[in-house]
């Protein structure tokens, strides 16, 4: 059996997800269906484009808290969502 934890937090107009298995974790940013996870490659990237799921770009970053908690920060200080803004936060 897998365990895993769920959060939920609504932030403006966005709602962010994040689940964490043992050993993976994924972020999502609904309504945008933007992901950010570690699933496959073991690294963490994004995938900007939810009508392309194979284009992925890797992140510096690797701490899924620590991504969690600076998208947090950009979506509540942030009054217009700009997916290459976050992507050079996150890089």
């Amino acid at each position: 059996m897998i365990r895993k934890k769920q959060n939920k937090a609504s932030i403006g107009d966005k709602i962010l997800y994040k689940v964490k298995t043992p050993k993976e974790w994924s972020i999502i940013i609904m309504p945008d269906n933007i992901l950010i996870d570690n699933y496959h490659v073991g690294r963490a990237h994004i995938h900007p484009d939810p009508q392309n799921h194979a284009y992925s770009v890797e992140l510096s970053m690797q701490d899924c808290e620590k991504i969690y908690e600076l998208i947090k920060d950009y979506l509540n200080v942030s009054k217009n969502f700009d997916i290459e803004e976050l992507m050079g936060m996150l890089k």
